[in-house]
Protein backbone atom coordinates (compact mmCIF):
# COMPACT_ATOMS: atom_id res chain seq x y z
CA UNK A 1 0.00 0.00 0.00
CA UNK A 2 2.89 2.34 0.72
CA UNK A 3 4.07 1.92 -2.89
CA UNK A 4 0.80 3.61 -3.89
CA UNK A 5 1.43 6.54 -1.54
CA UNK A 6 -1.09 5.39 1.05
CA UNK A 7 -0.38 7.14 4.34
CA UNK A 8 1.55 4.98 6.79
CA UNK A 9 -1.22 5.22 9.38
CA UNK A 10 -3.70 3.69 6.88
CA UNK A 11 -1.27 0.89 6.02
CA UNK A 12 -0.70 0.26 9.73
CA UNK A 13 -4.45 0.25 10.43
CA UNK A 14 -5.09 -2.27 7.62
CA UNK A 15 -2.34 -4.49 9.01
CA UNK A 16 -3.82 -4.37 12.52
CA UNK A 17 -7.11 -5.79 11.24
CA UNK A 18 -5.31 -9.07 10.61
CA UNK A 19 -2.64 -8.79 13.32
CA UNK A 20 -2.40 -11.99 15.31
CA UNK A 21 -4.73 -13.90 12.97
CA UNK A 22 -4.34 -17.66 13.12
CA UNK A 23 -5.92 -20.57 11.29
CA UNK A 24 -6.25 -24.29 11.81
CA UNK A 25 -6.43 -27.00 9.17
CA UNK A 26 -8.75 -29.98 9.52
CA UNK A 27 -7.68 -33.15 7.69
CA UNK A 28 -9.74 -36.33 8.09
CA UNK A 29 -11.10 -35.04 11.39
CA UNK A 30 -7.68 -34.15 12.79
CA UNK A 31 -7.24 -30.46 13.63
CA UNK A 32 -3.79 -28.94 13.29
CA UNK A 33 -2.02 -26.60 15.66
CA UNK A 34 -2.77 -22.91 15.18
CA UNK A 35 -0.85 -21.46 12.22
CA UNK A 36 0.02 -17.78 11.91
CA UNK A 37 -1.64 -16.15 8.89
CA UNK A 38 0.95 -13.84 7.35
CA UNK A 39 -0.78 -12.83 4.12
CA UNK A 40 -4.29 -12.46 2.76
CA UNK A 41 -7.34 -11.00 4.46
CA UNK A 42 -10.20 -12.39 6.48
CA UNK A 43 -13.20 -13.58 4.51
CA UNK A 44 -15.84 -10.81 4.28
CA UNK A 45 -13.26 -8.16 5.25
CA UNK A 46 -14.55 -4.78 4.08
CA UNK A 47 -11.07 -3.81 2.91
CA UNK A 48 -10.66 -6.88 0.69
CA UNK A 49 -12.12 -5.36 -2.52
CA UNK A 50 -9.96 -2.24 -2.13
CA UNK A 51 -6.82 -4.23 -1.37
CA UNK A 52 -7.54 -6.45 -4.38
CA UNK A 53 -7.97 -3.38 -6.59
CA UNK A 54 -4.61 -2.01 -5.44
CA UNK A 55 -2.89 -5.36 -6.03
CA UNK A 56 -4.55 -5.89 -9.41
CA UNK A 57 -3.70 -2.35 -10.55
CA UNK A 58 -0.07 -2.88 -9.56
CA UNK A 59 -0.01 -6.16 -11.48
CA UNK A 60 -1.49 -4.53 -14.60
CA UNK A 61 1.01 -1.66 -14.48
CA UNK A 62 3.83 -4.20 -14.17
CA UNK A 63 2.50 -6.50 -16.91
CA UNK A 64 1.92 -3.73 -19.45
CA UNK A 65 4.72 -1.31 -18.57
CA UNK A 66 6.45 -1.71 -21.95
CA UNK A 67 3.46 -2.48 -24.18
CA UNK A 68 -0.11 -1.24 -24.06
CA UNK A 69 -2.27 -3.09 -26.58
CA UNK A 70 -5.80 -1.90 -27.06
CA UNK A 71 -8.52 -0.73 -29.42
CA UNK A 72 -8.52 2.81 -30.80
CA UNK A 73 -11.92 4.47 -30.72
CA UNK A 74 -13.11 7.84 -31.96
CA UNK A 75 -15.88 9.60 -30.08
CA UNK A 76 -17.73 12.87 -29.72
CA UNK A 77 -19.12 14.47 -26.61
CA UNK A 78 -21.53 16.85 -28.30
CA UNK A 79 -25.13 16.30 -29.40
CA UNK A 80 -23.98 14.52 -32.57
CA UNK A 81 -22.67 11.45 -30.76
CA UNK A 82 -24.41 8.89 -32.99
CA UNK A 83 -24.19 10.79 -36.26
CA UNK A 84 -21.77 8.77 -38.43
CA UNK A 85 -21.17 11.59 -40.89
CA UNK A 86 -20.11 13.90 -38.06
CA UNK A 87 -17.62 11.28 -36.84
CA UNK A 88 -15.73 11.66 -40.12
CA UNK A 89 -15.16 15.35 -39.47
CA UNK A 90 -11.86 16.33 -37.90
CA UNK A 91 -13.42 18.82 -35.48
CA UNK A 92 -14.97 17.83 -32.16
CA UNK A 93 -13.80 14.22 -32.59
CA UNK A 94 -11.52 12.75 -29.94
CA UNK A 95 -9.54 9.52 -30.20
CA UNK A 96 -8.43 7.29 -27.35
CA UNK A 97 -7.25 3.73 -26.81
CA UNK A 98 -9.26 1.35 -24.65
CA UNK A 99 -6.74 -1.04 -23.14
CA UNK A 100 -8.96 -3.05 -20.84
CA UNK A 101 -12.23 -3.09 -18.95
CA UNK A 102 -12.28 -3.73 -15.21
CA UNK A 103 -15.18 -4.50 -12.92
CA UNK A 104 -14.56 -5.91 -9.43
CA UNK A 105 -12.33 -8.95 -10.10
CA UNK A 106 -13.31 -9.33 -13.77
CA UNK A 107 -10.95 -8.17 -16.47
CA UNK A 108 -11.35 -7.82 -20.23
CA UNK A 109 -8.43 -7.47 -22.65
CA UNK A 110 -9.16 -5.42 -25.77
CA UNK A 111 -7.19 -6.00 -28.96
CA UNK A 112 -7.80 -5.95 -32.70
CA UNK A 113 -5.70 -8.78 -34.15
CA UNK A 114 -5.48 -12.39 -32.95
CA UNK A 115 -1.70 -12.03 -32.56
CA UNK A 116 -2.31 -9.04 -30.30
CA UNK A 117 -4.83 -11.11 -28.32
CA UNK A 118 -2.23 -13.78 -27.66
CA UNK A 119 0.52 -11.26 -26.87
CA UNK A 120 -1.73 -9.37 -24.46
CA UNK A 121 -2.78 -12.64 -22.84
CA UNK A 122 0.88 -13.65 -22.46
CA UNK A 123 1.72 -10.31 -20.80
CA UNK A 124 -1.28 -10.65 -18.48
CA UNK A 125 -0.31 -14.24 -17.60
CA UNK A 126 3.28 -13.19 -16.83
CA UNK A 127 2.00 -10.35 -14.64
CA UNK A 128 -0.25 -12.73 -12.73
CA UNK A 129 2.67 -15.11 -12.23
CA UNK A 130 4.89 -12.29 -10.93
CA UNK A 131 2.22 -11.34 -8.37
CA UNK A 132 1.33 -14.94 -7.49
CA UNK A 133 -2.20 -14.56 -8.86
CA UNK A 134 -3.94 -17.54 -10.44
CA UNK A 135 -5.94 -17.39 -13.67
CA UNK A 136 -9.04 -19.59 -13.55
CA UNK A 137 -8.88 -21.33 -16.91
CA UNK A 138 -12.41 -22.70 -16.38
CA UNK A 139 -13.82 -19.17 -16.09
CA UNK A 140 -11.63 -17.59 -18.78
CA UNK A 141 -13.10 -17.26 -22.27
CA UNK A 142 -12.17 -15.63 -25.57
CA UNK A 143 -14.63 -13.69 -27.67
CA UNK A 144 -13.88 -12.07 -31.01
CA UNK A 145 -15.99 -9.38 -32.66
CA UNK A 146 -14.54 -8.61 -36.09
CA UNK A 147 -15.68 -5.66 -38.21
CA UNK A 148 -18.75 -6.43 -40.36
CA UNK A 149 -16.64 -6.58 -43.53
CA UNK A 150 -14.08 -9.03 -42.12
CA UNK A 151 -14.22 -12.81 -42.34
CA UNK A 152 -14.81 -14.50 -38.99
CA UNK A 153 -12.04 -16.79 -37.75
CA UNK A 154 -12.19 -18.52 -34.38
CA UNK A 155 -9.25 -17.25 -32.30
CA UNK A 156 -6.98 -19.81 -30.68
CA UNK A 157 -5.66 -18.21 -27.52
CA UNK A 158 -3.59 -20.12 -24.95
CA UNK A 159 -2.80 -19.54 -21.29
CA UNK A 160 0.29 -21.48 -20.21
CA UNK A 161 -0.19 -23.94 -23.08
CA UNK A 162 -3.91 -24.52 -22.46
CA UNK A 163 -6.28 -23.33 -25.18
CA UNK A 164 -8.99 -21.06 -23.80
CA UNK A 165 -12.62 -21.76 -24.65
CA UNK A 166 -14.06 -19.60 -27.43
CA UNK A 167 -17.58 -18.14 -27.05
CA UNK A 168 -19.69 -15.98 -29.37
CA UNK A 169 -21.22 -14.05 -26.45
CA UNK A 170 -21.09 -14.03 -22.68
CA UNK A 171 -22.67 -12.28 -19.74
CA UNK A 172 -20.30 -9.82 -18.11
CA UNK A 173 -20.46 -10.77 -14.43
Amino acid sequence: MQKFSCPERITHMAGQLNDGMTARVTDNGTVSEALAVTNGVKQDCLLAPNLFSLMFSAMLMDAYRDEQPGICIAYRTDRHLLNGRRMQASTHVSVTTVHDLLFADDFTLNTVMEEDMQRSTDLFTAGCTNFELNISKDKTVVMRQPPPSAEYNTPRINVNGTQIKHVKNFAYL
